[in-house]
């Protein structure tokens, strides 16, 4: 306690781990989304610390929004309002707290569960005079529509080799978006232990066509239907990944801290 209120007084951040309870097809564990976030967050953290700054990492939350996925069980799905309202209280504490500067780190894509985010930081920093941002890298922003200079925004570009994705993980002309071999060699370097890769290698391929992203972004019965164990995407082709994935994620940690340092 005397630790947190120090920094606060001393201006320090929060790293706020955002995500869902969501299925992830049946070789990934149902809190995959915010494991990855609290990863992050902790590595960011870590990173800068060696730059001279404390950053402190807030409790994670996960009781978000499962538009996509919501017809699987496992997959826990709140109404925007509701988890607007817990957000914005959640910053309401926060600044009561005495902070101020927060980053939202989320790694659950579903566009329902990104806006409402954004709402609740918007709303968070025009009434309550607070300083809070979604972290998000640059190949993300197309699927939300925005620019990139939005103030509720810090928009990360790692410097990724185009080769690290062309070696075989992904298929061609396909999309590789949950539970697949990108979030399965992630979640296995983060989190070895609640990840059954014996079943990720015989598990075939439901990688989306853009026909099929359509179907998915009905969501409910339309997505169960389409992708009935819950993954869209290759988790089979994890190996590919795996090779790549420390130096990805050190890239992406070591973006986002200098970003975070040059904002403040």
């Amino acid at each position: 306690m005397r630790r947190n209120a120090r920094v606060a007084k001393e201006g320090s951040k929060i790293l706020f781990p955002l995500g869902v309870i969501e299925e992830h097809g049946p070789h990934l564990p149902l809190g995959s989304d915010i494991f990855w976030s609290k990863k992050i967050c902790e590595l960011v953290r870590d990173e800068l610390k060696k730059q001279g700054q404390e950053a402190l990492i807030a409790p994670g939350y996960y009781w978000g929004i499962n538009h996509c996925t919501g017809a699987f069980p496992g997959s826990f799905s709140l109404k925007p309002e509701t988890m607007k309202q817990v957000l914005f209280e959640i910053f309401e504490n926060l600044k009561a707290f005495g902070f101020s500067e927060v980053y939202c780190f989320n790694y659950h894509g579903d566009a329902h569960h990104v806006n409402t985010i954004v709402e609740a930081i918007q709303r968070a920093n025009a009434e309550l005079g607070m300083r809070v941002k979604l972290v998000l890298e640059a190949m993300d922003l197309q699927l939300y529509q925005w620019k990139g200079t939005e103030e509720f925004l810090l928009v990360s570009e790692p410097p990724y080799p185009l080769e690290w994705f062309e070696d075989g993980a992904m298929e061609d002309g396909l999309l590789d978006i949950h539970g697949g071999a990108y979030e399965t060699a992630v979640m296995n370097d983060f989190h070895p232990e609640y990840v059954d890769l014996e079943l990720a290698k015989t598990l075939e391929s439901s990688s989306l066509s853009m026909t099929d992203l359509q179907k998915w972004l009905i969501g409910g019965e339309e997505t169960k239907a389409l992708v009935p164990q819950g993954y869209a995407g290759n988790p089979a082709g994890y190996a590919a990944v795996a090779k790549h994935v420390k130096e990805m994620i050190a890239l992406q940690v070591t973006d986002i801290a200098g970003r975070i340092v040059a904002h403040i």
